[in-house]
């Protein structure tokens, strides 16, 4: 607490669990991260357990020459902030595209959804985007003019980036002058972040004339 950060601590998961409805109800860590008392301790870093704590909800409108994606990402499976920690992050996108599967220029939208922290001498929060047990975040877009009349669905995505936090600073480390085996551990670390990068979900919704 003493070096929290806009008041939340860099690690906060045991809190956001206390404060949240899963004590309340009596599920504890172990139920999700530790299932038949398997010691694997599955996290952000793998698909499924991902998928079992989200629910995403999207549909489209089509009105006059404007079409307008709405998306709605909620948290029905962990008992903490999703994503929790300031490591990872995920995001949820829209895009349109056309019948042949062509996408629409410019028709295209993401939100950022985690804690984002930098280090300038001290800890700084720029946002807090994670979404707490059983609550939602929406994004809501809408374009129109050039090829939208054109849009047939929307494509909807939440991806997830596990070691996003450790990507932009090894990213930054390898702009200033290294030793060479320096350089390659840090671009080997790079790859290896860069490669847990995985789909949770991704859904074509029909845009209906």
């Amino acid at each position: 607490p003493r070096t929290a950060v806009n008041g939340k601590p860099l690690l906060n998961t045991y809190k956001e669990w206390l404060e949240g409805p899963y004590m309340r109800r009596g599920i504890q860590c172990q139920h999700c991260h530790m299932p038949n008392r398997e010691h694997q301790w599955l996290g952000v870093h793998d698909a499924a357990t991902f998928r079992q704590g989200i629910e995403l909800d999207a549909r489209t409108i089509r009105k006059g020459g404007a079409v307008t994606v709405i998306a709605t990402l909620t948290n029905i499976g962990a008992g903490h902030y999703l994503p929790t920690t300031t490591t990872p992050a995920a995001w949820l996108k829209l895009e349109l595209f056309d019948a042949s599967g062509v996408a629409v220029a410019g028709a295209n939208a993401a939100q950022r959804i985690g804690r984002d922290l930098v280090y300038d001498k001290q800890w700084v929060e720029k946002s807090d985007t994670r979404i707490p047990p059983g609550e939602s975040l929406k994004l809501v877009r809408a374009w129109q003019g050039g090829r939208t009349a054109q849009a047939a669905y929307a494509r909807v995505t939440v991806e997830v980036h596990p070691d996003d936090y450790y990507e932009r600073f090894y990213a930054a480390r390898l702009k200033v002058k290294l030793p060479d085996a320096t350089r390659k551990q840090y671009e080997v670390a790079l790859q290896r972040a860069i490669g847990s990068h995985y789909l949770a979900e991704q859904r074509d919704v029909p845009i209906m004339k």
